[in-house]
């Protein structure tokens, strides 16, 4: 016998009243489970929003016609393929580093104001940090990375080694990290103000006065130091800061003991696992660095092999 379908049993009323019941029970749960979803949606979205961003490091380069062979082409081949962006400055045209050109200046406060100015009208928009380093330089640019992961570049400061005279300021020769926000204040309001900035040259004392004029538009000069104040940014070779010593019958060592703006103990700085920034006296010395420190592998570490380094190292296999 064919049975029909009683829309009786749709409402409520005689036997059907526990499976409507049951229903409703069911409808509910549906309506519980898909709030809950729609909460841990919620705090997924939230948890995305507040991860650290990725810092893009915008490096400037400073070189010369007669340190484009010797230096600058080994610093393009080795560490400046790890900044978002490079760009080399020089006082002559060269066709592979293809550097923005800066001729006739002599004194080189007038050069670091030339090269800050052109970066921010040209090149503001490629960058949350700028990295203001030298041709014989060598950057582990992703520690730089790293300690800038606690920051924003909204902040008005800027990294370093650390100096004192009559002005903080930072060693010119380990290189200086401006935020995208110190930039700014400084092109737009430091530099077109003789009170606040000078237009004269400064000759050895470009450093110094680059601190000044930061320090006038409100620049913070942070500490480049890691967790356990050990140096990041560090004035000399590799060889005198591990096993080695300073010297202070070396002149630029002993501008740097009576400089410093932390305590020199020993004869020398306590040198951070996170190291950023270091001089090189012998340039090819940069290959050997850059392949410890970007291709070793230690047997039994875990390895977290970067797929960004990836692309690098095989860009030109």
């Amino acid at each position: 016998m064919v049975r029909h379908f009683s829309t009786r049993r749709l409402f409520l009323g005689g036997k059907n009243k526990c499976g409507v019941f049951n229903s409703w029970l069911l409808l509910g749960v549906i309506i519980f489970l898909l709030i809950l979803l729609y909460q841990r949606d919620e705090t997924s979205s939230d948890n995305l929003v507040t991860l650290p961003t990725r810092p893009r490091i915008f490096c400037v380069i400073v070189t010369y016609a007669f340190r484009h062979e010797h230096a600058a082409i080994h610093i393009q081949k080795t560490w400046a393929r790890h900044c978002d962006r490079y760009l080399f400055v020089s006082d002559d045209v060269h066709m592979v580093l293809e550097p923005a050109v800066f001729k006739n200046i002599g004194d080189k406060w007038q050069r670091i104001r030339a090269h800050l100015e052109y970066i921010y009208k040209y090149h503001f928009h490629q960058g949350d940090w700028f990295l203001y380093a030298n041709d014989d330089n060598f950057v582990v640019v992703e520690n730089l990375r790293h300690m800038l992961q606690s920051y924003s570049p909204e902040e008005l400061i800027y990294f370093g080694c650390k100096m004192r005279s009559n002005q903080i300021y930072m060693f010119d020769g380990s290189g200086i990290v401006l935020s995208a926000a110190s930039l700014k204040r400084f092109v737009l309001e430091a530099l077109i103000n003789e009170n606040l900035c000078s237009s004269q040259n400064r000759g050895r004392e470009a450093a110094e006065e680059l601190g000044r004029c930061l320090s006038n538009v409100n620049v913070i000069a942070g500490d480049s130091r890691d967790e356990w104040r050990k140096h990041r940014f560090l004035p000399f070779e590799v060889d005198i800061h591990l096993g080695g010593h300073m010297n202070d019958s070396i002149e630029l060592h002993k501008y740097f003991l009576e400089r410093s703006y932390y305590p020199v103990i020993d004869m020398n700085l306590p040198v951070s696992l996170r190291s950023i920034c270091f001089h090189l006296m012998l340039i090819p010395i940069a290959y050997d660095l850059y392949y410890f420190t970007q291709n070793v592998h230690i047997f039994g570490a875990p390895q977290k092999w970067d797929s960004e380094n990836w692309e690098l190292e095989n860009k030109n296999s």
